[in-house]
């Protein structure tokens, strides 16, 4: 069954901001540099993708970008809902995408990062990961049999990068935090946690901040990426429900 993206494009001022984001900006901050609408007049155009979506969209200078799990990464016309280019994946796309120097960065569900070329889709680079993983526990959520190790169903997205001076952050599911030079893919750094992590990161002040399924926080410099700080939340260890951070 193909599904339908709904976008709201009123929501976007006009001229008020080039570019509007998953939690705000490309650092993943939580601020948004507009006011939010007055008024919702409906719906402008519906653009339909051939599977779930999972992400949010990102735009940027007329364009909309956004992912679907049938392994497409759209780009569409901000006025009209047409499509301008498709790129395809080799794994479904469950992160929001960046959009930073004429690039396009995603994390597919290989857990690699791809960059594309924002104007043609054109595809510059890939990172792959050591691994990609979902969460797992033995006696997930109670189901048994309690002595298997089961994946968590509801670990389902996918770290969405950050941009910040010229290099793209975003968690894996082989358990580390890892920095790219925006625009060749060469590694920074990378930072080791002790589990899953499918968190986005957000960075101010020079500081990555991401969760891990380990039940960590973690504040890592973003030049070094040396840990600053880390903070430890509660643990559940009979059923793993209440524990780790996903998003």
């Amino acid at each position: 069954m193909r599904r339908i993206l709904l976008l709201f494009l009123l929501l976007v001022v006009p001229n008020a901001m080039a570019q509007t984001t998953f939690h705000g900006n490309i650092a993943r901050t939580g601020v948004y540099e507009s006011p939010g609408p007055k008024q919702l007049p409906g719906v402008k155009w519906t653009f339909k993708t051939g599977g779930p979506i999972f992400s949010s969209p990102a735009v940027a200078d007329g364009v909309v970008y956004i992912g679907s799990t049938d392994a497409y990464i759209y780009a569409v016309d901000q006025e009209t809902g047409k499509e301008k280019w498709k790129f395809k994946s080799r794994m479904r796309v469950a992160s929001s995408p960046a959009v930073a120097g004429g690039m396009i960065y995603f994390v597919a569900t290989s857990g690699a990062l791809g960059a594309l070329d924002a104007a043609t889709g054109t595809l510059k680079w890939a990172f792959p990961t050591e691994t990609e993983k979902r969460f797992e526990a033995k006696n997930l959520h109670g189901y048994g049999p309690a002595g298997q190790t089961i994946p968590d169903s509801w670990d389902i997205f996918m770290s969405s990068p950050a941009v910040f001076n010229g290099k793209v952050y975003f968690g894996s599911g082989d358990g580390n935090v890892y920095a790219l030079d925006g625009q060749s893919g060469v590694l920074q750094w990378k930072f080791a946690t002790r589990d899953v992590v499918h968190a986005s990161p957000a960075i101010a002040n020079n500081t990555v901040y991401i969760g891990s399924w380990d039940s960590s926080f973690y504040a890592l410099d973003a030049d070094t990426g040396q840990e600053k700080w880390s903070f430890q939340a509660g643990q559940d260890p009979v059923i793993h429900n209440q524990v780790g951070f996903q998003g």
